[in-house]
């Protein structure tokens, strides 16, 4: 697991390497961490995926970290982003990067732990798939492929990244299938998203990373939006 750290106070980026080692020690996970003070050290040694995760200060040396994560998704990188620093100020913001985390200093090493954790079952989550039935042909769905899961006549479609693929079953045996993945939201009647491929919330919906947009029910949307606030940061 290749992590990065970037903070321009010393101190502060110390401490926060010396929390993470000791953390993947403990559960005898092996990493490699490269920190920076700057970002353009960061981005002398960046290239797209080279990191699974990245700590990262809001300001660094006159600049916006923010404006960095959004960089990084512009170009492709899916990595976990977790903030942390002094100001909540752009709690809000950090929602429109996916970051994971936002986290405030001074560090709190009992929520890292709970975050670090957090982000390593979603990790194995990353490897789980679905078995259906499309043109009976047996099929091993990626989880992380599924955009969203809706209902076409007595069929459930899957939206995945490599299109759509139509299994014939009810959409209530589709619900016991995924019962146990926490990443899928009822959006509506016959309509269930992953959480972990929304890009950012809207007045009628979610934006999804592919831009493709998926309504949400008039009804109780304050409560769905409150839902995926909450897996985002559970």
């Amino acid at each position: 697991m290749n992590i990065a750290i970037i903070d321009d106070v010393q101190q502060d980026l110390d401490a926060l390497a010396e929390a993470t080692r000791e953390h993947y020690d403990q559960r005898q996970i092996s990493i490699q961490l490269h920190t920076f003070s700057s970002l353009e050290d960061f981005w002398n040694s960046y290239s797209p995926g080279s990191y699974d995760l990245i700590f990262l200060d809001i300001y660094i040396k006159q600049a916006n970290g923010m404006d960095l994560a959004a960089q990084l998704r512009e170009k492709g990188d899916s990595c976990a982003l977790i903030f942390v620093t002094s100001s909540d100020a752009f709690a809000v913001a950090s929602y429109d990067v996916q970051a994971a985390y936002y986290l405030l200093k001074p560090l709190d090493t009992n929520k890292l732990t709970k975050v670090l954790d957090s982000i390593q079952i979603k990790r194995v989550q990353d490897t789980r798939y679905i078995e259906v039935i499309c043109d009976r042909t047996l099929l091993r769905v990626p989880v992380k492929t599924i955009l969203y899961a809706d209902t076409f006549h007595n069929a459930v479609q899957l939206h995945t990244d490599a299109g759509v693929l139509r299994t014939y079953l009810t959409f209530q045996k589709f619900e016991e299938l995924i019962h146990d993945l926490p990443c899928f939201l009822s959006c509506y009647r016959g309509c269930l998203v992953n959480m972990d491929r929304i890009h950012k919330t809207l007045e009628e919906g979610f934006l999804l990373d592919n831009q493709e947009t998926v309504q949400i029910r008039k009804r109780g949307a304050n409560a769905i939006k409150k839902e995926y606030l909450n897996y985002l940061f559970s």
